[in-house]
């Protein structure tokens, strides 16, 4: 049986193919179409996941959607009129009821019929719904707890879910806007010169800056936690106004929004982020204490935009309120198409539950015969290597920047080693050096460790595998001298570990580094510049090779470099 998931009705627009419970396929259209949180309708994503399993339109059985209009549109439609009088809810959502209810739905069942060329059977799966499936179907648990963190999606902000076997079990929702912990952390962000949706990370890496307790009086207004997991924030404080990037109540309490030729780390800023992750940290672990006593369960999954704040989910893991926690390394968005897909599998064609998410490398590979022939087309000299792995990491142990493309794309927003930019983390300089020179982004945002699984813990505070980078933990105190580049200012590293498994020739470079220099680390951050997608193929990495400070390209088994 084959069910194509499809997320078409919101950001990070996505595609993926399940073959009798098994995952073959999975990317966002934004690596395809090349627009960073692409909006656009999946066609090339989906494309790639047919090409992938070398099947037509007409071998599909069911495709799956993500979100229920009519739902969209009922939930809006109440929330317009609970907000009636404040004017740029009134207008966003009525908004909603008319593009995402009615003009996007039109759209994709146009695309799906005309474009694809699909016939078959539609099915509409929740917004919540499908991020609580996406966690939980593919987590390694039989039964947990779900909880869904986001802006907003069918009328939700959050939901918590009870997971047994192959089913789900909705056991609370909260309402937007009045608990939604994404829309507040969003106008924080909005405040801060940030854009919505698309620079949450930027709000948490700047937190650490901070001291939230400066401001926590004064925030502690913002929002209540109230019983039931109820968390409310205060309308009145946050944007309501078309055309303004924060309401005046709350600049006229912490000063004018920030301007883009303003400092970010200046000190008025720095505590109004550290304030506003407070708030969110004391938020989620509000709901997941709730989802703990409505469950009785030992066991967390975790998904919605929210999840993908690594510092939360760090504090909620060494709270030990679950024994193990599964987070959807396409928690944003993206993976809406993955939950719609596995909803159908289980719910619909009563599937048993096949598959654990392992790994995130479900997109496109290229072969070497491939990268041969892009790089002898561009007239592009190149040295074939035997050993990838070997070369890569004396080059990282020399200090040189590498750019690594290896093997199928990793879906979701982190790079985990197969589309990557490496360098050592030994000297503090390289973090400034690969934000300037590579990156083209802010100097105050930090990069993430790559480390052996197996030997992970020397290095860092962490007792588990972090195979998708979405956990945050202290480094070493006697470690941070050797691992100035990848440590934060407040002493953290958000962590990769390798496994061998997972990644054999990342692992292998990864060993070789420490053989090198003692420390088996690297700094790892995704192949791409600021503003774009994550790079997908050949073409894209040389591009972004050549526009940058990267020293050096190791693209399968060739090797391109800059000189010496």
């Amino acid at each position: 049986m084959y069910i194509l998931g499809v997320n078409a009705a919101s950001h990070n627009s996505s595609a993926c193919l399940v073959k009798d419970g098994l995952l073959l396929a999975f990317a966002e259209e934004e690596r395809f179409d090349r627009v960073k949180y692409s909006t656009a309708f999946p066609a090339r994503a989906i494309a790639y996941c047919l090409e992938e399993a070398d099947i037509g339109p007409g071998d599909l059985d069911v495709v799956a959607i993500a979100g229920v209009p009519g739902r969209e549109i009922r939930l809006s439609a109440g929330a317009w009129a609970r907000h009636a009088f404040r004017p740029w809810y009134r207008a966003w959502l009525g908004n909603q009821i008319l593009v995402t209810g009615i003009y996007k739905d039109h759209r994709q069942r146009k695309k799906l019929r005309g474009s694809v060329g699909f016939r078959g059977a539609l099915r509409y799966v929740e917004h919540h719904l499908c991020h609580a499936s996406s966690a939980f179907h593919l987590s390694p648990f039989e039964e947990a707890a779900i909880l869904t963190v986001d802006a907003q999606g069918d009328g939700l902000a959050s939901a918590i879910y009870r997971g047994e076997g192959a089913r789900i079990r909705k056991l609370a929702g909260y309402r937007f806007p009045e608990s939604s912990i994404g829309h507040f952390y969003d106008c924080v962000g909005e405040f801060l010169g940030f854009r919505p949706v698309k620079d949450a990370g930027k709000t948490m890496g700047l937190s650490s800056y901070g001291d939230p307790a400066v401001l926590k009086g004064r925030f502690g207004t913002l929002a209540a936690l109230s019983p039931r997991g109820v968390v409310s924030f205060s309308l009145g404080w946050l944007k309501h106004e078309r055309g303004v990037r924060s309401c005046r109540r709350f600049t006229g309490e912490f000063g004018a929004c920030r301007k883009p030729e303003e400092d970010p780390t200046e000190e008025r800023f720095i505590h109004v982020a550290a304030a506003a992750q407070d708030v969110l940290e004391r938020a989620i672990l509000h709901l997941a204490e709730h989802a703990r006593r409505l469950t009785g369960s030992r066991y967390l999954c975790l998904a919605g935009g929210v999840g993908l704040n690594s510092v939360a989910n760090g504090i909620l893991v060494r709270t030990g309120l679950f024994d193990d926690v599964w987070i959807q390394p396409s928690a944003n968005d993206g993976g809406l198409a993955l939950g719609a897909a596995y909803q159908v599998w289980h719910e619909d064609a009563g599937g048993e539950r096949r598959q654990v998410m392992e790994h995130a490398y479900y997109g496109p590979g290229f072969t070497d015969e491939r990268i041969r022939e892009v790089l002898e087309i561009s007239k592009i000299p190149s040295e074939r290597l035997e050993d990838p792995a070997a070369r890569a990491a004396e080059l990282v142990a020399r200090e040189r920047i590498v750019g690594w493309f290896q093997g199928r794309m990793e879906a979701g927003p982190r790079a985990l080693g197969n589309r990557s930019i490496l360098a050592h983390p030994r000297r503090g300089e390289m973090k400034d050096i690969v934000n300037r020179y590579v990156k083209h982004r802010e100097s105050f945002r930090p990069f993430a460790p790559s480390a052996l699984e197996e030997r992970a813990g020397e290095f860092f505070d962490i007792d588990r595998p972090s195979p998708f980078m979405l956990l945050v933990c202290d480094t070493r105190p006697e470690e941070r001298e050797r691992l100035a580049a990848i440590t934060h200012v407040d002493g953290t590293a958000r962590l990769q570990t390798v496994s061998r498994k997972q990644n054999p020739r990342y692992h292998a470079l990864l060993r070789r580094v420490g053989e090198l220099t003692g420390v088996p680390v690297v700094l790892n951050t995704s192949f791409n510049i600021r503003g774009e997608p994550i790079v997908a193929t050949p073409e894209d990495a040389l591009r972004c090779f050549f526009s940058t400070g990267i020293d050096d390209l190791v693209m399968g088994s060739y090797l391109v470099t800059k000189g010496t």
